[in-house]
């Protein structure tokens, strides 16, 4: 038995074609399975808790969706024996697809799933905050910064959903990361990774933490990060004038900016980053907190997906 977990609205309302397919392709193989369909942000924490509640053996849940869908089931089941996961990407970014290296036909993934006899046990970061009582998991990213201020504005502008509809969504982190860039106040940082003290760093421009090596649709923040080594990858840039990280962009995007003087690179199993001033944290590519104090871990082979 299958639980499919929709997100009818991705990749601009896209999903409901792709589902229908799945749909057929299902029935026309006698699979079983139920269908849970979200309706609204945070329903498939609910739906993911719901499902594995009172459960003694693994549920197999498929989600269908972006990467902020997969976010959410994994933070709605928390106990992760009790779930078997299966993912088909129908989201703008993807970069949970990317990093696993699945296919881009939807089909080709249902078919994977299905036939599966194998898993992957991929680490999950968790970041919390407020002296532990309040927490969340990622599968793929977190940060501050410019990253999480474009996050923020994504979720709010409208130019996301209208370059979606006519093919050209990725230009709408390049276009909100400059906006970002310029508008965001200066960000200090002290950083400790594994009990090592990386002191101020002044002039922040980002902070990411990562599990896989891409977020915000294909940039390679961390070009050697490995989502099952059992650790994490803190990549910064710090210490440059918002012309200059400008110019470093490009950079950035061809995965050269590691050999910059501005950049620093961990790779950690438990860090504390303290800010300054409180900024707006992502886990995922989804706002989470506005805080100055974060504590941040890796979960080392913390859930099963089926390859």
């Amino acid at each position: 038995m299958y639980h499919f977990i929709v997100n009818l609205n991705s990749r601009t309302g896209k999903a409901k074609r792709i589902w229908e397919d799945i749909r057929q392709e299902l029935e026309r193989r006698e699979v079983m399975y139920a269908l849970h369909v979200t309706k609204y942000a945070g329903h498939a924490i609910e739906i993911s808790r719901r499902l594995v509640k009172n459960e003694e053996t693994p549920v197999k849940i498929v989600v269908i969706g972006g990467d902020g869908t997969f976010n959410e089931v994994i933070n709605g089941a928390r106990d992760y024996s009790k779930i078997e996961l299966g993912y088909i990407p129908t989201g703008s970014g993807n970069d949970l697809a990317r990093g696993l290296e699945l296919p881009a036909d939807p089909l080709e993934n249902l078919n994977r799933i299905l036939e599966s006899t194998e898993y992957w046990k991929m680490d999950l970061g968790c970041l919390s905050w407020d002296d532990g009582e309040s927490r969340k998991y990622f599968a793929v990213s977190t940060g501050v910064g410019v990253d999480a201020d474009v996050c923020r504005r994504a979720l709010f502008s409208g130019l996301k959903r209208f370059l979606n509809k006519i093919g050209l969504g990725k230009l709408t982190y390049a276009i909100l990361t400059i906006q970002s860039l310029f508008a965001m106040p200066p960000m200090n940082a002290h950083i400790v990774a594994d009990g090592v003290d990386h002191n101020i760093r002044d002039k922040v421009t980002f902070i990411a933490i990562m599990n896989h090596k891409c977020e915000g649709g294909g940039v390679p923040m961390a070009p050697l990060a490995d989502a099952m080594d059992g650790k994490l990858s803190l990549c910064c840039i710090s210490g440059v004038g918002k012309l200059r990280a400008l110019t470093l962009f490009p950079s950035l995007l061809a995965g050269k900016h590691t050999s910059l003087n501005a950049y620093l690179g961990i790779d950690f199993k438990e860090a504390d980053i303290v800010l300054k001033t409180p900024f707006v944290w992502h886990t995922d590519g989804e706002m989470c907190s506005y805080n100055t104090v974060m504590h941040i871990e890796c979960i080392p082979g913390a859930i099963k997906i089926m390859k």
